[in-house]
């Protein structure tokens, strides 16, 4: 059988090697699932594998075998705009005509509605419709379940791409309906090299970058097409650790100015707890390297899991739409209270 997808098919994706092999092989033993879920942490790259895996099998479909990804229908695809390819995601449409999605903050029971009955509509131009859900994390629970309904019956010629952050969040029963493919950060030296290729090594901080990207590519790219997310990540990290001995006063301080932002500013705050918890994660990584030599260690892993747990539970809150400024300061409160001597060094 000749290959659809060659060995060096190049799918013009970094760091996602492993994934689009499995994918590659797939096409070509034509041995397609009827739904995958790819999983991984925020900006890894798993919307754009799900959109280059549509266009890969569209194009396919619609010219022969012949992949074509210069091709107008690729271009759709890359646009959100070809009809057999929908992408279902926070605020989209839905057939309540009642409900414009503007404020919520999950996708709705009546998105995945809507998903339904498109699924049994014939395809307009290719073999197949193609569903992507970015991501299944923010499904309302009774959307996850209607979801999965689909995945019990899935009509012909459909297939789902479910995105996800934290598998063990979402229902077993849609994890055990799907083809998992885990999507994993790079190494942080394969970040390097890639950065340093694709840009004027004199004109970057790759290490910088990739230290604070923490191997995820799209990340890396937002951080150098928009300098603002690199000052978020340095003005965060140093509020954490100025914080970290503080006094209640100032931490109620700081969470009335954070939470003052919600409003105007609401990807940016949850961007901001984002990086408390990449920020703890990270003490995490480094006392579980240091084979508990206390001379290396800021920090007891009691705290650590502490501040997790907890910052976890006010990301949460905020995505249920808990009173923002109650959220983060209980969160501050709740937040162990670190004294040392020599903050430098904190590995930050």
């Amino acid at each position: 059988m000749t290959n659809i997808v060659d060995d060096d098919f190049d799918w013009h994706l970094e760091g996602l090697d492993l994934a689009t092999n499995i994918l590659s092989r797939a096409i070509n033993h034509r041995s397609l699932g009827h739904a995958y879920l790819f999983h991984g942490p925020k900006s890894v790259g798993k919307y754009s594998l799900a959109k280059r895996f549509a266009q890969i099998l569209v194009t396919q479909d619609l010219y022969d075998g012949v992949i074509n990804l210069d091709s107008p229908e690729a271009m759709a695809i890359e646009r959100g705009e070809f009809p057999d390819v929908e992408i279902i995601s926070i605020g989209g449409i839905c057939d309540d005509s009642k409900d414009d999605g503007v404020r919520s903050t999950r996708i709705r029971i009546c998105q995945i509605r809507r998903l339904q009955r498109l699924a049994v509509i014939a395809p307009f131009q290719a073999a197949r419709r193609i569903f992507i859900i970015d991501t299944v994390d923010d499904l309302q629970i009774e959307a996850s379940h209607a979801l999965l309904k689909l995945l019990e019956e899935p009509p012909p010629n459909v297939l789902l791409l479910l995105l996800v952050q934290d598998i063990d969040a979402i229902l077993p029963t849609i994890k055990s309906r799907c083809q998992i493919l885990p999507i994993n950060p790079m190494p942080k030296s394969k970040l390097i090299e890639i950065l340093e290729r694709r840009f004027e090594a004199d004109k970057i901080n790759a290490a910088q970058v990739a230290t604070f990207s923490r191997g995820c590519f799209g990340r890396a790219m937002d951080m150098l097409n928009d300098p603002s997310v690199m000052m978020l990540q340095e003005s965060v990290r140093s509020d954490i650790e100025g914080l970290l001995d503080a006094g209640i006063n100032q931490r109620m301080d700081y969470a009335q100015s954070l939470a003052g932002n919600w409003r105007q500013e609401r990807e940016s705050v949850l961007a901001t707890i984002r990086i408390w918890l990449e920020w703890w994660s990270d003490q995490l990584y480094f006392f579980s390297r240091s084979e508990n030599d206390e001379s290396s260690v800021n920090f007891k892993v009691e705290d650590i899991l502490t501040a997790l747990q907890v910052i976890d539970q006010t990301y949460e809150h905020l995505m249920l739409n808990v009173n923002p400024q109650l959220a983060i300061e209980v969160m501050m409160l709740e937040m162990p209270s670190v004294s040392f001597t020599n903050k430098g060094n904190v590995h930050g």
